[in-house]
């Protein structure tokens, strides 16, 4: 018989080390089950973050397009008013301006355009006319001058001269003559049929716009005095409830999308107001 033991039962001894024995392995089981959740409960926090992080990059993408349209529309709307204030600005006219079609030089001997002696051209503003006969040996610089003449007060009121091209133009001396070039052979110097009469531009006046705007502008200011009058009146009625409406909704005064950008509004106000929601939302609220 071995000693401390009464038959098969166990003693004191191993019935204490037994369970030791069994309580390290609960607390070791305990420990595991700790690190587990602790695992999985950091997991969740992470992937929270980064789905709260996608949000907010997207919310903010999404702001900046709408805040870049906001601003091209701008842009363009106040292009085209100055465009518009551009287009009806006065212009002080031009005086009839005739060009040749038929590149010459002054050396150029009008025979040798088909011109001969006695030949005419005429250049007319519609009193006074300068009639041109050849002499056969003359040059177009002769024909210009001819134009040109100061000591013949019955000439056209036109200056005749050659451009960087060669072509003849002839020019009114006022903004209100007309240029008509005749004679059989006007074409040979570039104004045939076709190109033988020139009007002046006629300037244009800014009365007709000012007065459309001094309208415009009288019945804006009527309008928008008689629409203070009326919103002083309502206000100064309801003053208090104004107030409190303010106080207690102050998205009534928002007018952009983005809320986060007035109301310093995490990742859940910026999906919140694109109708996003959920259990993210709900865990990072």
């Amino acid at each position: 018989m071995s000693i401390g033991s009464i038959g098969s039962s166990q003693t004191f001894w191993q019935q204490d080390q037994t369970y030791w024995s069994q309580v390290q392995t609960e607390n070791q089981t305990s420990s595991l089950s700790d690190a587990l959740i602790t695992g999985l409960g950091s997991a969740v926090s992470n992937e929270a973050s980064g789905l709260a992080a996608i949000a907010t990059k997207e919310a903010q993408t999404r702001v900046q397009a709408q805040l870049t349209a906001a601003l091209q529309s701008a842009v363009q709307a106040s292009q085209a008013s100055s465009s518009g204030s551009t287009s009806n600005a006065p212009t002080t006219g031009a005086p009839a301006t005739g060009t040749g079609t038929v590149p010459l030089s002054a050396s150029t001997s009008l025979l040798t355009l088909g011109i001969p002696q006695n030949g005419t051209i005429t250049v007319s503003d519609g009193t006074n006319t300068t009639t041109f006969a050849s002499t056969g040996t003359d040059t177009v610089q002769d024909l210009i001058n001819a134009i040109n003449n100061p000591n013949v007060a019955a000439n056209a009121q036109v200056t005749a001269s050659l451009n960087a091209g060669g072509d003849l133009v002839l020019t009114g001396k006022n903004l209100t003559d007309s240029i008509s070039v005749g004679g059989v052979f006007a074409s040979s110097v570039g104004f045939g049929a076709q190109n033988s009469s020139f009007q002046p531009t006629a300037p244009t006046s800014s009365a007709a716009n000012s007065s459309s705007s001094s309208s415009a502008s009288g019945s804006t200011s009527s309008s928008s005095s008689s629409a203070a009058g009326s919103s002083t009146s309502a206000a100064s009625s309801s003053t208090g409830s104004s107030t409190s409406t303010a106080a207690s909704s102050p998205a009534a005064v928002l007018f952009n999308s983005a809320l986060a950008l007035q109301t310093g509004g995490t990742a859940e106000t910026l999906l919140a107001s694109s109708g996003s929601s959920g259990s993210l939302l709900d865990l990072l609220a």
